[in-house]
């Protein structure tokens, strides 16, 4: 059934769904992007970096340790400050952590200074945290949006929409992929954010448009 053709109710339920899945997705990309440029000021009161190594990092640290990351982060996560921190990391997280190991590079100043600037957050986006959203949070909301409304419309060029959309999607989740431990070009995320953002003003646009406007007389 288009969606022109469809009821008032279920027209105004599409338009809720639309708008909700807008402002999910736009409280990811804020959260996104508050993790590619950390606030700038005083040190977080809860640094993610002190409550991972107080918690799953717990057995791999003892408090002494801990002490001299929390002394770094206090500082504000300086350059001329990580040397210290830099020989802990290179006993205690290199193995796992480094070039090669099994799990995202956490090992320079480049890439621990994010986590110590980061406030832990106990917010929905938080929990699913930046691989969830970048590798399905996100794919999955225009998942929604192409199979709930993007194929019923009546427009030429949905195909090509849809096309848009997929290509953002594909474009930030490898993006996102890549990055993990080799930064890269720092205009690189922001391109991916803002692409998956138009992307989906536009699906939303020509969704909201294809609901609410009404045939020109004598074509009904």
């Amino acid at each position: 059934m288009s969606l022109r053709t469809l009821p008032s109710s279920e027209r105004a339920f599409a338009t809720f769904v639309v708008l909700a899945l807008g402002m999910f997705l736009a409280g990811g990309l804020a959260f996104a992007a508050r993790q590619e440029h950390p606030a700038a000021g005083a040190p977080p009161a809860r640094p993610r970096l002190i409550t991972v190594l107080e918690g799953v990092m717990a057995p791999n640290t003892n408090p002494a340790q801990v002490a001299v990351f929390r002394t770094w982060v206090q500082g504000g996560a300086t350059r001329e400050g990580f040397a210290p921190v830099e020989a802990i990391v290179a006993n205690n997280c290199a193995s796992c952590h480094g070039d090669g190991g099994q799990y995202p590079r956490l090992t320079t100043y480049e890439d621990l200074r994010p986590l110590a600037l980061e406030e832990t957050s106990e917010s929905l986006y938080a929990t699913i945290g930046a691989r969830g959203l970048h590798l399905t949070a996100f794919p999955l909301v225009f998942l929604a949006m192409a199979i709930l409304y993007l194929r019923r419309l009546t427009w030429p060029g949905r195909h090509l929409l849809m096309g848009g959309c997929a290509v953002a999607v594909l474009f930030d989740a490898t993006l996102w992929w890549m990055r993990q431990g080799h930064p890269g070009t720092a205009w690189a995320p922001w391109a991916a954010l803002g692409l998956l953002a138009a992307a989906y003003l536009a699906a939303a646009g020509f969704v909201l448009t294809e609901l609410w406007r009404r045939p020109a007389e004598g074509l009904e």
